[in-house]
């Protein structure tokens, strides 16, 4: 789970692929990650941009995305995915983004959270709170501006920015098939305003040995997972 000072949003897209940079030529090509995306009530544009910003941060570790839109899930957004246990190859998952506020932790707003089934392996599934994206671009004044004096246009780059990143931020939970935080980069538990809203990606660097456990565990090898 990443934890939050302030907010994000969520959006529905027509199937795209995003291109990648590619592997070396000695490695075993990557299969690519199948996303179905279901994000009833929000913009289509802000859905596209929030995928966007994700793609763009994977991108350089060689992995590479397939979106498909996706009915409205049926199951509680707490506990979407429960029976859709990644056993093997986990190049298939459910993206949700709604209105659903999660549980707080240590006095922090969850943007985005991924369960783990027995407390070891990832589910299927990852949520993205549109309500809470939004709650912290308003408490993010300082950093941001006044939301209610900007343009369309610009709240919602804004907020698929922090939603991309935070979404990008589960997809490493979830293709590392670890809880494990770190205290830089990616994966790096909390998250400032800044790190969230403004255009440097610096904070999300992914270390090399994390892109050659994704990679392993895409193709289906034998990795120790990091916890």
């Amino acid at each position: 789970m990443m934890l939050i000072a302030t907010t994000v949003a969520s959006v529905l897209i027509a199937s795209i692929t995003s291109a990648a940079g590619a592997p070396a030529a000695s490695s075993p090509a990557v299969p690519p990650m199948i996303v179905n995306v279901s994000a009833p009530g929000i913009s289509p544009q802000l859905v596209k941009a929030v995928l966007a910003e994700t793609d763009a941060i994977w991108r350089s570790s060689g992995v590479t995305f397939v979106w498909r839109n996706a009915p409205a899930a049926a199951a509680s957004p707490a506990r979407a995915g429960v029976d859709a246990i990644v056993t093997s190859v986990p190049n298939t998952l459910r993206l949700t983004i709604g209105e659903s506020r999660g549980a707080s932790r240590e006095g922090y707003l969850p943007l985005g959270w991924i369960l783990f089934n027995d407390g070891t392996v990832p589910e299927q599934e990852i949520y993205l709170s549109y309500a809470n994206a939004r709650a912290m671009m308003e408490e993010a004044r300082g950093v941001v501006g006044i939301i209610n004096e900007m343009p369309l246009a610009q709240r919602e780059t804004l907020l698929a920015r922090a939603m991309g990143r935070a979404f990008a931020h589960e997809l490493g939970h979830y293709l590392l098939a670890s809880k494990m935080h770190t205290p830089r980069g990616l994966m790096k538990a909390v998250l400032t305003a800044v790190e969230l809203f403004m255009p440097d990606t610096s904070a999300f660097r992914i270390e090399p040995a994390q892109r050659r456990a994704v990679a392993a565990r895409l193709r289906g090898e034998a990795v120790v997972a990091m916890r």
